[in-house]
């Protein structure tokens, strides 16, 4: 008896399996639809080099062990279109007769005159799942071949038979020329039966997005899947977006013939768009449900004033301000939370014949709805500068969005008001007021440092915005009693000027926790400038617990003997910083040769074979934790 049998492996896929003249059946396993395309793919993809004239190469890793993707299976010994002298002597290099192996790479194989010519040789016994794939074949050649011969073997086929063909049917049917096949097998079975649309829907893999689109097309056309069941899948679906997206729309078009059913359609919308986790699904779902027509100008202003999702709250503002009846819900959108939201609104104030209810704006927290509500003012024949100096002139009444408006506005005349402002008592003013001045170009640098020792945190933001570009007023700055001015003082000096390893060192045992942070980052960005012999003496006992775990940690980085030296004689250090540091350096001792020559060898080999079972274990550690972290 001929042995077919090949057993499962991961390293042969199905074509390769017909390659190395297996039969068909085991090149499919169970011989759902999903088997079938991907029997269909692998094929034409293997055979498409040879078609196309590509040189490829491969490598394959079994074991621990690489090979030579043709060791393993080689695709140029599939067969081929063999040309001839005489043009009707020409034919696929197949044997005499061919193969049931050879007549299924032929039917998939990418040379359409191969394919054409399987049709031709063995379309009486090739296997009804790969006819039925050739149906919607490209080439109408190929198509035609295969329907004829396709349309003979199904009316011979038996119930059961022509049952099998219906998964492969609907999942072929979307293609450009599967709509034949398709219709072909739901005349004979009677229809999209529910085991079809199950087996789609459970296709595994990201090859299997399309088996799982093309059931939840057929489940919702015949009705097997209800509008909650849809949207469980578009809740669910976590591999592809589209799969979401299409449950979505099969939902749009499930039962919405009244209006009882079209108000329960756009409850059960807008409770998937609360519950959905994903932005691009929620816009995108809520972009077609406004093409179908289906949230009302309620729901769009719900959506707008008070979704989480700030793309659905502007994309739900944009359709509501597109309607006719777009006014009745201004109010509701000058109140929402998102400043994009209450911008749209007012833009449309004017319009609606209501430009007395810009003034409130013009204080808004948002810089963007300030402007318009300043532009719209200004075109309703107001003058917004003069509303910004009134709101100003009163210190009892003055508040920080409007000391930002005035300042928007730029005008040199307003330098003495804003002068004025930088004496407030609110925090918020004297900042927004001292940023007005720095705006109008009327604060030299060397005028804004005093202002570094204002309480509050937010003047203090401003001046050293003000003072980044000087490094002679920073590193003045670094003796300031607020930690929080010398932290950023000493921030803007790694990043945008340099500070050196000396200068900064002292700022690490800062007692304030920002400070002794900037700190280390300025250190760790001049190690350049210090060396191994300087950081070696700062892991001494005498030393600071800051500077010796911060050299001991700039020490691991470093691959000279005496780095590797202190490592070993830290290893037990009572400083948790420091012992860490130490252990994780001095893995290197196992294959660090120059160490193992240098000057300080024979201490280093001394205390490594003190420390050798412990060392072994660290390093088994450390590659456990590196394994788990390249793979979770």
């Amino acid at each position: 008896m001929e042995n077919d049998f090949l057993l499962p492996t991961q390293y042969l896929s199905g074509g390769e399996r017909l390659l190395h003249g297996k039969a068909v059946s085991t090149a499919v396993a169970p011989g759902r639809a999903e088997d079938w395309v991907r029997l269909d793919t692998d094929v034409f993809h293997g055979t498409l080099g040879r078609v196309a004239g590509w040189n490829t190469s491969s490598r394959l890793q079994i074991g621990g062990q690489w090979f030579d993707g043709r060791e393993i299976s080689d695709w140029g010994t599939a067969p081929y279109w063999r040309e001839a002298d005489v043009p009707t002597a020409a034919a696929p290099s197949w044997g005499r007769p061919p193969t049931a192996s050879e007549l299924a790479l032929c039917l998939c194989h990418a040379d359409a005159r191969v394919r054409a010519a399987a049709l031709d040789t063995g379309s009486a016994t090739a296997p009804l799942p790969l006819l039925l794939l050739r149906c919607a074949d490209g080439d109408v050649r190929v198509r035609e071949r295969a329907r004829r011969a396709f349309a003979e073997a199904l009316a011979q086929t038996d119930d059961g038979s022509a049952g099998s063909l219906a998964a492969l049917a609907l999942r072929i049917g979307r293609r450009r020329h599967g709509h034949w096949a398709r219709d072909a097998v739901l005349a004979r079975t009677g229809g999209i039966q529910e085991p079809a649309v199950q087996e789609l829907l459970a296709s595994e893999g990201g090859q299997g997005a399309e088996a799982r689109l093309a059931g939840i097309r057929a489940g919702a056309e015949a009705g097997l899947l209800d509008v909650d069941a849809l949207y469980r899948i578009a809740l669910t679906a976590d591999r592809d977006n589209s799969e979401r997206l299409e449950a979505v729309l099969a939902a749009f078009a499930t039962g919405q013939d009244t209006t009882e059913q079209d108000t329960a359609a756009r409850k059960r919308f807008i409770e998937f768009l609360d519950a959905c986790e994903n932005s691009e699904v929620r816009v995108s779902a809520l972009r077609h449900a406004l093409s179908a027509q289906l949230p009302s100008p309620g729901d769009l202003t719900e959506l707008a004033v008070g979704h989480r999702d700030r793309h659905v709250r502007r994309l739900a503002t944009r359709a509501l301000l597109d309607l006719p009846c777009a006014d009745t819900s201004l109010d509701q959108l000058l109140a929402a939370p998102d400043g994009t939201v209450r911008g749209s609104a007012i833009g449309r104030l004017r319009a609606a014949a209501r430009p007395a209810d810009l003034a409130p704006y013009l204080t808004d927290p948002s810089p963007w709805v300030r402007s318009l509500a300043a532009r719209e003012l200004r075109a309703a024949g107001g003058d917004p500068h003069a509303r910004y100096r009134t709101l100003c002139a009163d210190p009892e009444t003055v508040t920080p969005a409007a000391v930002s408006g005035l300042a928007e506005h730029r005008e040199p005349r307003d330098a003495p008001l804003l002068g004025a402002l930088t004496r407030h008592k609110d925090g918020a003013v004297r900042a927004r007021a001292l940023g007005g001045l720095r705006r109008l170009g009327v604060l030299a640098a060397d005028a804004l440092a005093p202002y570094a020792d204002d309480p509050d945190p937010r003047v203090g933001a401003v001046v050293l915005r003000g003072l980044r570009d000087d490094p002679v007023t920073l590193r003045a700055l670094l003796a300031h009693p607020h930690a929080r001015v010398r932290a950023r003082a000493l921030v803007h000096l790694t990043h945008r000027h340099s500070i050196g390893w000396h200068e900064a060192l002292p700022l690490l045992t800062d007692p304030a926790k920002e400070v002794s942070r900037a700190a280390r980052g300025a250190l760790w960005t001049a190690r350049s400038e210090v060396t191994v012999a300087q950081l070696v003496a700062l892991t001494a006992q005498g030393e600071q617990p800051e500077r010796r775990a911060l050299a001991m940690q700039l020490l691991a980085r470093s691959f000279e003997p005496e780095a590797l030296l202190t490592a070993l004689r830290l290893l037990d250090d009572p400083l948790p910083a420091v012992r860490a540091a130490a252990r994780a350096d001095v893995h290197r001792v196992l294959w660090d040769r120059k160490a193992a020559c240098g000057p300080h060898a024979d201490e280093i080999r001394a205390l490594a074979e003190r420390h050798q079972e412990r060392i072994t274990v660290w390093l088994a550690e450390t590659r456990r934790r590196n394994h788990a972290l390249r793979n979770r």
